[in-house]
């Protein structure tokens, strides 16, 4: 009886394992105010806490369910692509494997942990006075 209780758990802790989505945003910082966007006024506090910049234009995004085993891939535009595979979760936190390209170019490769309803940014590529950031956040 335990062992198929324990099974009916696992399976429920995977089915809300599959629940959960990832959101990546492709973030332009500037000091310029015409790169104002309200599309991400959840995360500019962080972001102006993080990058020092005053303004923040959204370039792209995708959002896309979890699931284990399978490497997610997000179009952000502009030749930008993320790669997500889930590594694993508990309560609070999951793990990820993130490959960040532009075209071509490997810009990062990481495992991370991301809080539930929270961000990882990553700082990318310079462009003229401005920074090209990613935003990756994990929901349920």
């Amino acid at each position: 009886m335990r062992w198929f209780l324990g099974v009916v758990v696992s399976a429920l802790l995977a089915m809300s394992a599959e629940a959960a989505t990832v959101q990546a945003r492709l973030v332009r910082a500037s000091n310029d105010s015409k790169k104002a966007d309200k599309r991400l006024t959840d995360i500019e506090v962080k972001l102006k806490e993080t990058f020092g910049y005053q303004f923040y234009q959204q370039l792209g995004a995708q959002q896309r369910p979890l699931q284990a085993g399978t490497k997610l891939r997000l179009d952000l535009g502009r030749e930008f692509v993320l790669f997500v595979m889930p590594r694993s979760a508990d309560k609070h936190q999951r793990e990820l494997e993130l490959e960040w390209y532009s075209g071509k170019t490997l810009l990062v490769r990481s495992v991370v942990k991301i809080v539930e309803n929270g961000h990882l940014f990553v700082k990318g590529p310079e462009v003229g006075n401005d920074w090209i950031v990613l935003a990756v956040g994990v929901r349920n």
